[in-house]
């Protein structure tokens, strides 16, 4: 399957909206919200006051808000490359990019909110998770550049072991 170039930079605008977007609903509706164990500004306000709990699921939310944006003007991009062209579009080429954009928040999550910024780590008041955290995030990052890779037709063959 052929995509032009101009076809390939929609998706990946859109895919990487879409995964960044995606990535920090994620983030914020498991570990923020549910377990709640990482929330945004625990290393301003202390979670475990009524006041700074208060704070912090307040500017989750406003948080996750912010992101559901994001992750849907992904989809209004998606949405207009669909529309905009007669190409038959990769879908394992959307995938990758998906991926990417969660990874790459991800990465920055792990990288600048919990070390840079000092915001907030993955579990409050340890920074013993946050390592782990970096390295869960590059897989995810790795991963959908696998799927990328994949996508431009380097699956070897189950013949002949070569890219088809």
């Amino acid at each position: 399957m052929t995509t032009t170039g101009s076809t390939r930079r929609r998706l990946l605008l859109a895919g990487g909206t879409i995964g960044f977007g995606f990535g920090a609903v994620v983030d914020t509706v498991i570990f923020h919200l549910t377990f709640q164990t990482h929330h945004l500004l625990s290393g301003y306000y202390d979670p475990y006051s009524l006041d700074g709990l208060r704070t912090n699921v307040m500017f989750d939310g406003l948080f996750l808000l912010a992101t559901l944006g994001i992750t849907a003007v992904g989809i209004g991009l998606l949405w207009a490359t669909v529309n905009g062209t007669t190409e038959r579009l990769s879908t394992r080429y959307l995938v990758g990019w998906i991926v990417v954009g969660a990874g790459v928040f991800n990465v920055y999550d792990g990288i600048v909110d919990h070390y840079v910024l000092d915001l907030h780590n993955v579990v409050h008041g340890t920074e013993a998770w946050n390592p782990h955290w970096v390295a869960v995030s590059v897989l995810l990052l790795a991963l959908g550049l696998g799927i990328l890779w994949t996508a431009d037709g380097h699956v070897p063959s189950t013949e002949t072991g070569q890219p088809e």
